[in-house]
């Protein structure tokens, strides 16, 4: 980045003799103004987008799909979890889970193993994806967080839509319920629109970020 006051001369002319300077300006709408005048965190993660666009979208598609990774140990983060031993991952300040990881299963044919872990104790069964394995099987097309239409599987199981395509919906309306684990849970919109494109049919089996639907949203 360059000094508050600009690179001192001549230091400057002598570093850029013979070099052409670049200024780059970035356009801001309404919408980027509104921010950059509201509260700091608000303030903040705006600037973040406007000068880091891409590290800034890399953030937030690894947020959205892990979660706050930032209460993980580094050795756990970096590593990984040790079989047979008990990890702490303090989620906020006196609230601590306690993972394990028992098993790793073998891969099946759509690139998936189930890993067996323990939290605080009880024992649960977790499907991921083993990224060094090549699967021939068609990959189910991912949601694009930038993206405010397009409605993603929040985590893996089996997904019902409740939506016809051509239906006009509202932001918080139930457009489709995931099923995992002998839970259930309401998919809703995120705006208000029209239902633009049915990813998935009527119910199938997805993974946490599959595209499951398109909504065109209102002007």
């Amino acid at each position: 980045g360059a000094l508050p006051g600009g690179w001192p001369e001549p230091f400057r002319s002598k570093v850029l003799t013979g070099r052409s300077v670049k200024i780059g300006v970035t356009e801001i709408s309404d919408d980027d103004s509104t921010a950059l005048d509201a509260d700091s965190s608000t303030r903040r993660a705006k600037l973040n987008r406007l000068l880091f666009p891409a590290p800034t979208k890399a953030f937030h598609e690894v947020r959205d799909t892990y979660g706050d990774l930032s209460v993980l140990d580094t050795m756990d983060y970096l590593y990984g979890l040790v079989p047979g031993q008990e990890h702490v991952v303090e989620i906020e300040r006196g609230v601590q889970l306690y993972v394990g990881l028992e098993a790793i299963g073998e891969v099946d044919e759509k690139g998936m193993r189930t890993v067996m872990a323990t939290l605080n104790g009880q024992l649960r069964p977790v499907a991921v994806r083993d990224q060094q394995v090549t699967v021939e099987a068609r990959q189910a097309e991912k949601a694009d967080t930038s993206k405010p239409g397009q409605v993603a599987a929040p985590f893996s199981g089996v997904v019902t839509l409740k939506a016809d395509e051509g239906a006009k919906v509202q932001a918080g309306q139930p457009v489709a319920s995931i099923e995992a684990m002998k839970m259930e849970a309401a998919i809703t919109a995120p705006v208000d629109g029209t239902v633009e494109r049915l990813v998935i049919p009527g119910t199938a089996q997805v993974e946490a970020g599959d595209l499951l639907l398109v909504i065109r949203p209102a002007e």
